[in-house]
């Protein structure tokens, strides 16, 4: 038979780790006045509804934290139930800003679907794809702004040797339909598609997780396609087939469910501005900056908006399904399928004919 368990031994429970274990003892103790191993459950529930400001809830979330908190029904609080408080406080912490993050693309009308289902995501996997992508995209810029000694340029440094930027002589090293994606040329590129894929990318994957990354991944590859079918003698460098595709998926959304998004014309303003003024740099340094025979070009754009929206409809996450979505559904992905398949005959024909 077990002994009565010690108010020392209390303080070794329900720990997720031993800083979070330290700080949690420390904060026990606080309320443990008496030493006795034991906090009033009714003078800690009391401190938590006074602080529901600091825990950054509303009454009602903090009332669901507190439930059923005292699981032995003895009035008082022991530190295996304090850090399941704690615990509790500091996932639904954690579900705001995941909440907050979904009202950017989430209608109001299919809130409680995802919402629903969000109660339950524990953020494994967590949501690091775009931050990732994004730090390496910087330090290869880096890189080869250093590489080159010209410093911060807006539209250099244009490393055309590089083994990662797509080029229209090695179609043949197929890697370079993705890799060019972490190669930027001037300090406007990295900077707008960078910010552009963590403001809309990191609520996308919070809501949709690994199918954000592959609508990303497919704009990156659709855009280099299109690039070598109909403007085969460019190079290809920047994010920006991958940023267009999450563009398309936001602005469909945003356009599909005008009445229901939260500030709809600004959101709308933004985009256009976002759009509108990073495709007029691209055209201009297609058509009219001075790097001779290394153009770059801007058709990637396109490719990656199109995909954009073909992709979301197919791939991202809808918890309220419709009779005609699924006929949409179907179409957009016969269209994508078809849209990839020119593009490769466009690219492979001239080769054999």
């Amino acid at each position: 038979m077990s002994g009565p368990v010690s108010p020392k031994s209390r303080y070794e429970m329900n720990c997720e780790s031993q800083s979070e274990c330290t700080s949690w003892k420390r904060l026990f103790r606080a309320f443990d006045k008496d030493h006795d191993g034991f906090i009033p459950a009714a003078e800690l529930k009391r401190f938590v509804r006074e602080s529901t400001y600091s825990f950054g809830m509303n009454p009602e979330q903090v009332e669901a934290m507190l439930h059923g908190i005292d699981m032995n029904k003895d009035n008082m609080i022991d530190f295996a139930e304090f850090c399941t408080l704690l615990s509790r406080a500091k996932r639904m912490r954690m579900r705001h800003v995941i909440f907050r993050a979904a009202q950017m693309v989430v209608p109001k009308s299919k809130r409680a679907e995802h919402f629903d289902y969000l109660q339950k995501y524990k953020c494994c996997p967590p949501p690091l794809f775009m931050l990732l992508i994004s730090i390496i995209q910087v330090a290869i810029y880096v890189y080869y702004v250093v590489q080159s000694g010209e410093g911060v340029q807006v539209s250099k440094p244009v490393p055309v040797q590089s083994p990662l930027i797509f080029s229209p002589n090695k179609l043949e090293e197929v890697w370079r339909f993705f890799t060019y994606a972490f190669v930027h040329i001037g300090i406007y590129h990295i900077v707008f598609n960078v910010l552009t894929q963590l403001i809309l990318g990191i609520p996308l994957e919070l809501v949709h997780q690994w199918r954000t990354i592959l609508v990303y991944i497919g704009g990156v590859i659709s855009g280099s396609l299109l690039v070598a079918a109909v403007d085969p003698k460019v190079y290809l460098a920047g994010a920006s087939g991958g940023v267009y595709a999450l563009l398309a998926a936001h602005l469909a959304e945003l356009i599909m469910n005008w009445n229901e998004m939260e500030f709809a014309p600004v959101r709308a303003l933004i985009l256009f501005i976002l759009i509108a003024s990073d495709a007029g740099v691209a055209v201009y340094q297609r058509y009219f900056s001075d790097e001779g025979i290394n153009k770059i070009s801007y058709v990637s754009h396109i490719g990656g908006f199109v995909a954009g929206v073909l992709l979301g409809i197919v791939l991202l996450r809808n918890f309220r399904k419709h009779r005609w979505e699924q006929k949409v559904w179907h179409a957009a992905l016969i269209a994508y399928i078809l849209f990839t398949a020119v593009c490769i005959i466009m690219i492979i024909a001239p080769k054999i004919f």
